[in-house]
């Protein structure tokens, strides 16, 4: 069985798909995965807008700036995609009906794919059913979501950023059910790369919120219980629905990602405490990347990657946040780095690989009777 393969790799029809645009989620992680497999010796292609720049075999482009600007953009020449995202957040139409240049993002994803794809090819799909009739417009058998950290999933074969949103999705797909799992789905979590997070031991005196200024992100939370120990807090982020106006509170807006992680590696700890169930929280693993302590609520992915009084707290009352922010000094922040070390690139990747390798050989088991797939067992080799 060959263990090198070829991907097509979905990127984005409104933004690009390059490190410029640190902002998007979706776009660093695309980023990141192509990043991944060409390190594993495998081939991408990826598909996506003018200005993407992200390492890869080959790159396929689907749609012009102009083209977003056209749909999305309002005319601040300043920015390529014709708006200040850094302020305003990215412009799409996920729950909206499709625009023009998301319809020629798919019809050419679709041709393009087709003049080049082989049988036992991958199709990775970066945005659920968002992404959908790219799929059935290609039709490849090795067709999965490697990053699943959304609602709307629907392929075969899936894998999930945390056993949280895994179960959670199995339950929502089948509500009230006893239902079985899928050997060939996998938690497989975001992955960061070592070069964006420095450790650092020297912390300064003030703590730190960084993400969308919305209360479902808690941002009030980090506000009160900071306020309570007279202590200084910083907001990092995109504007969204208000900036706390409290004196203790400094906004700083967006930051880039060398600013990020600096900030991040000098503060006393950095407040997730994110109400909604988070899928991943990734802002979570960055802070601990830079070995420093991440203040969180208890539930959603947290208790899968916090490890309560090591690498931070997870707290249910605001007397606990008050309390963590008072404890984290106590923390070995040599240790939060070390747990933190588990979601590296060069980490998550073998994780991934050993996927594409079990797809692979399912795959192979349909058009060849003499290969076994699940039942596949390696012999001995001691």
């Amino acid at each position: 069985m060959k263990n090198k393969y070829r991907f097509h790799l979905l990127g984005l029809s409104h933004v690009p798909v390059s490190e410029k645009y640190m902002g998007c989620a979706f776009t660093q992680k695309i980023l990141k995965l192509s990043k991944m497999l060409l390190s594993l010796d495998h081939e991408v292609f990826l598909y996506g807008s003018e200005g993407s720049d992200a390492p890869c075999t080959k790159f396929f482009q689907t749609h012009t700036l102009k083209d977003i600007r056209n749909v999305w953009g309002e005319g601040d020449n300043r920015y390529d995609l014709g708006y200040d995202w850094k302020t305003k957040g990215f412009k799409h139409d996920f729950n909206v009906p499709k625009t023009k240049t998301t319809l020629k993002y798919y019809s050419e994803a679709i041709r393009l794919i087709n003049s080049h794809k082989k049988d036992d090819d991958f199709l990775l799909i970066t945005q659920g059913s968002y992404q959908k009739s790219i799929d059935v417009g290609v039709e490849l058998h090795l067709t999965c979501e490697p990053g699943i950290g959304y609602r709307g999933s629907y392929s075969k074969f899936r894998a999930f950023e945390s056993s949280y949103l895994q179960n959670f999705t199995y339950g929502s797909d089948h509500p009230r059910q006893s239902i079985n799992g899928n050997y060939y789905d996998r938690v497989i979590p975001n992955y960061f790369d070592p070069k964006d997070f420095q450790f650092n031991a020297k912390k300064k005196d003030y703590y730190l919120y960084v993400g969308r200024m919305i209360v479902r992100k808690g941002v009030m939370t980090a506000v009160k219980a900071t306020k309570e120990i007279g202590a200084k807090l910083i907001l990092a982020g995109q504007e969204s629905e208000s900036i706390p106006k409290d004196d203790h509170c400094d906004f700083i807006g967006y930051v880039d990602p060398e600013k990020r992680a600096k900030l991040m590696g000098e503060a006393k700890a950095v407040f997730v405490p994110t109400t909604y169930l988070e899928a991943f929280g990734g802002v979570a693993v960055e802070a601990m990347l830079c070995g420093t302590p991440v203040i969180t609520t208890n539930f959603g992915v947290f208790p899968e990657t916090v490890k309560h009084g090591v690498s931070g707290f997870r707290c249910d009352t605001l007397n606990d946040f008050v309390k963590a922010a008072r404890d984290v000094e106590c923390l070995d922040y040599y240790q939060v780095r070390r747990h933190a070390e588990r979601y590296l690139m060069d980490n998550v990747k073998l994780e991934f690989n050993k996927w594409f390798n079990d797809l692979y050989r399912l795959y192979i088991s349909t058009i060849d009777k003499g290969s076994k797939g699940w039942h596949f067992v390696e012999k001995d080799t001691d």
